[in-house]
């Protein structure tokens, strides 16, 4: 710090004693200053190797949550001083992940990714270099582009990333637009995928009279996708930018619009049903014919799933539909959500009946369901089938009637109970007096094999009463986060950047205040 080195003025008597005060502060300063270690920060003189791993560390730990932090660690990183920033942009391992989840803005009657976001989407692909890269992005338009039934994709975002489409590793693109322009299809109709795993394209489309392509015909990535294993699509990107489908492994397929376009045919189903690799398949939404009032052929043969190990699906028909035309030998667990439409007509539990049950199945999962009509719970006791180990069930809507789906479980009206090899179940519904916590101590003494019985937090201290009457060998535990509420789903994570909530989830909402 310098000191006072101009020659000293002439000052009054007042003056004098300040100037001397001011020296003696600064000597003081000066002092203080000569014991204060000014050598360089610990982590500014670590080795590069050093500071890489942190770096990495800090980046996966601001992802671990599921909600990405804003701005990105790197960001951050780059911008704490020269040397930082140096380090971090000779990590290509570092830039080689984009994410944003936004709304766009509104320019020309077009809906186009704001000059910043474009500019930093440049900037990741140029410093992730030869780096597989993953692009996880959604575009939430306002309600002004909902007005404008002529808005278009601009193709500035694809013109962006399409040479170096090559080495994406995850395309995962929401986009909420009316009308698809034909540049977006032809700018990835010969595009060539080669490392693409992971792919999402829903544009939540109105189009009437969309062709679907069918056999082995496709629209985009004909260049080759030859490692793709996720795909997720809305009702309308089968019609209109179809990607091959044969390596796929996990599909989703999701109603996305409040008003959707024509259904998907029946046969469609059948196609999806027999792709060679499919292990996991999600049906959100009335997306097929025989879901609007039933409609649509019947098929005069079983469909056939050979590799299909999990299902999802929603409302009564494709539950119908799954139980009397599929055969699934594989299968392992099946989550039905929503079943709330018309009860079950007698022909239809008839041809569930007739059905070969599913020899592997070992989980069930019931959410956001409406199960009281008596072909309903009939359907329920078949579903259960002596091969299920555990049974999930999720409080639905205000119709959803408990103590009913309870008693059907335990065999309480009428119905035998032949679920007896479960061994581990989640029970989240409410109850309306306090003699129906009876239904769980019943739903225990009808399962000699339980082990683990899951509860919402305010039924457990009811049960924990009960615990003097049951068998010591059963934990009674209450939900929490510890594990996936369904059997399958998608969840938020270090890996896992989609930040729209999976659909399925919706239903899974643990009850936590007793109703009596």
């Amino acid at each position: 710090m310098s000191r006072f080195t101009h020659e000293k003025p002439k000052l009054t008597e007042g003056g004098e004693r300040i100037y001397k005060g001011q020296e003696e502060r600064m000597d003081l300063v000066e002092e203080r200053r000569e014991l204060l270690p000014y050598s360089a920060s610990p982590i500014s003189v670590l080795p590069n190797e050093i500071l890489s791993t942190l770096f990495h560390e800090l980046q996966r730990a601001t992802r671990a949550t599921g909600k990405p932090m804003v701005p990105p660690a790197e960001i951050i990183l780059s911008h704490v001083c020269s040397h930082w920033r140096a380090v971090v942009l000779s990590l290509p391992s570092m830039w080689c992940i984009f994410h944003r989840d936004g709304r766009l803005i509104f320019n020309d009657r077009a809906l186009k990714l704001d000059k910043q976001t474009e500019a930093r989407l440049a900037a990741y692909l140029d410093r992730s270099r030869e780096h597989p890269f993953d692009f996880w992005v959604k575009l939430e338009p306002t309600r002004q582009h909902f007005r404008h039934h002529d808005q278009q994709l601009t193709t500035s975002l694809l013109s962006v990333i399409l040479p170096h489409l090559h080495r994406f590793r995850v395309f995962h693109l929401l986009f909420r637009v009316q009308q698809l322009p034909e540049e977006f299809r032809k700018m990835l109709a010969m595009a060539s995928v080669p490392l693409l795993e992971i792919c999402a394209i829903c544009p939540d489309l109105i189009q009437s009279g969309m062709r679907y392509s069918t056999g082995s015909e496709f629209d985009i990535f004909q260049g080759g996708a030859p490692s793709l294993k996720y795909l997720r699509l809305d009702e309308t990107s089968l019609f209109a930018i179809r990607p091959p489908l044969q390596t796929v492994v996990d599909l989703r397929i999701e109603w996305r619009r409040q008003e959707a376009p024509d259904c998907i045919p029946n046969g469609v189903l059948a196609e999806i049903f027999a792709l060679p690799n499919l292990q996991t398949l999600s049906l959100f939404g009335d997306i097929f014919t025989f879901q609007v009032a039933g409609g649509g052929a019947i098929p005069n043969r079983p469909i056939h799933a050979q590799n299909l190990k999990h299902i999802r699906s929603t409302g009564t028909y494709i539950t119908v539909f799954l139980y009397s035309h599929v055969l699934a030998p594989s299968l392992e667990s099946i989550t039905l959500s929503g079943l709330e439409e018309d009860e079950i007509s007698a022909s239809s539990l008839a041809r569930i009946l007739a059905h070969a049950v599913f020899p592997s199945l070992r989980v069930v999962a019931i959410t956001a369901a409406w199960i009281g009509f008596p072909n309903d719970l009939r359907a329920l006791q078949i579903i259960l089938s002596q091969n299920v180990e555990e049974l999930i069930f999720w409080q639905g809507t205000a119709h959803t009637r408990p103590k009913e789906v309870v008693r059907t479980l335990v065999g309480a009206n009428g119905m035998p109970s032949s679920q007896q090899n479960i061994k581990k179940g989640t029970l989240s519904m409410h109850f309306s007096d306090s003699e129906e916590i009876g239904y769980y101590h019943q739903f225990i003494q009808a399962r000699p094999n339980l082990e683990v019985l899951r509860v919402p937090p305010a039924c457990l201290q009811p049960l924990t009463d009960l615990m003097g009457r049951l068998p010591t060998s059963i934990k009674i535990q209450a939900i929490d986060d510890s594990e996936p509420p369904l059997p399958l789903c998608w969840l938020p994570g270090p890996e896992w950047l989609d930040t729209e909530e999976d659909p399925f989830l919706a239903g899974c909402r643990v009850c936590r205040f007793w109703t009596l």
